[in-house]
């Protein structure tokens, strides 16, 4: 058993400057071509009408809102009509530790979408964390090494461009009744900043071998 310990160890978790096209939390199909970050930020007034079609009507009131709150933040957003239709923010504008562990190009998802009961909405703010290993058993390691946190959550996912597990935080609540105000966007991205701080934190002490 302690053999097997020492395999996995020097095998250990390791940051990664995200290769954009390769783990992205945006995965595309094979015909959809990937479109970066800030590419999404300068053309958002041209893909906002892509975006919003065929959208319910409390789900555009919703992420109108969000507009709204990210412009007032003076955030540098981009919309993505194409990817699971959400909104990309690059993550260091939330959180300072996503460029202190990570790079510049890791970003934030937020999304609002149905919740899993189809009767309302949900509001989600998620992140591929900088981390990777080639052996499924130390990511799995990393997860269980992991704070266990207040709001979000953490939890494995395998990534569609490479089959390689990445390790991502998502953060989300219900929208009832169905309306985003800034006072609970503002406490989400308080939540979300922390929390990847404290998440952060950790895993810079998982052991390397």
């Amino acid at each position: 058993m302690s053999k097997d310990k020492d395999e996995r160890k020097r095998s250990h978790l390791r940051l990664v400057v995200n290769n954009a096209e390769n783990r992205s939390s945006r995965p595309s199909a094979a015909e959809q071509e990937f479109v970066p970050l800030e590419e999404l930020i300068a053309n958002r007034d041209l893909f906002r009408s892509a975006f919003y079609r065929g959208m319910g009507r409390l789900q555009i009131k919703g992420y109108q809102q969000l507009e709204r709150f990210l412009a007032n933040r003076g955030a540098p957003y981009g919309i993505d009509p194409v990817h699971g239709k959400v909104m990309v923010l690059p993550a260091g504008d939330v959180s300072p530790e996503a460029l202190e562990y990570g790079s510049p190009q890791d970003e934030l998802l937020l999304s609002i979408t149905e919740d899993a009961g189809g009767s309302g909405l949900c509001f989600s703010l998620e992140m591929i964390l900088p981390y990777f290993s080639e052996d499924d058993a130390v990511m799995e390691e990393a997860l269980l090494f992991a704070p266990v946190l207040q709001y979000g959550a953490l939890f494995l996912e395998e990534n569609p461009h490479d089959g390689m597990l990445d390790l991502i935080y998502r953060l989300a609540v219900p929208l009832f009744p169905p309306v985003l105000t800034t006072r609970l966007a503002e406490r989400m991205f308080s939540i979300f900043s922390f929390e990847l701080k404290e998440t952060f934190l950790a895993l810079s002490d998982y052991p390397e071998g």
